[in-house]
């Protein structure tokens, strides 16, 4: 069992387009373009109706329409752009002033929802909530922060009441 695929099975989709379109091949300028322009139209629509972006459209919110401010994103890659240049916490805090988010504000990482809060009132609230307790902490995130940061204490679920 080889550890790489081989062309032949990442190639599925050249045989399997043209089948669904009955053509012999992608050659045909009028059926590629059809193709990829079906992708950008349902592409930008989900983007244009969704508040947070596509990371905050699949279906995770069942309690209704809850709105946090924040801004929008690109449709495949979220604010992940605005967040590359500068200082990431003063980007994040230009973000919150210009969305008036002055206690929650969410945003899409690529398909990943974020929320940053700006009180540390909510802060506290979220650290100390049974909700977010027995969450289970993401090896890349203990990483980033160098298991340093409060989040990431060996007795953070005793600080929520039961």
């Amino acid at each position: 069992m080889d550890l790489f695929p081989t062309p032949v099975d990442s190639a599925w989709w050249m045989f399997a387009i043209p089948a669904m379109l009955q053509t012999q091949n992608l050659s045909n300028p009028l059926i590629l373009l059809f193709v990829l322009t079906s992708f950008l139209a349902i592409t930008l629509l989900t983007w244009a109706f969704s508040t947070g972006g596509l990371a905050w459209k699949n279906g995770r919110n069942q309690k209704g329409n809850v709105t946090i401010p924040g801004p929008r994103g690109l449709p495949l890659f979220g604010s992940l752009f605005s967040l590359s240049s500068g200082l990431a916490h003063r980007t994040l805090a230009c973000m919150a002033s210009s969305q008036a988010a002055t206690q929650l504000m969410a945003f899409s990482l690529g398909s990943t929802p974020a929320i940053v809060t700006s009180d540390p009132q909510i802060a506290r609230e979220i650290l100390t909530s049974p909700h977010f307790a027995d969450r289970p902490i993401k090896q890349s995130a203990k990483s980033l922060m160098f298991s340093r940061a409060i989040g990431f204490a060996p007795n953070r679920g005793l600080l929520a009441p039961p």
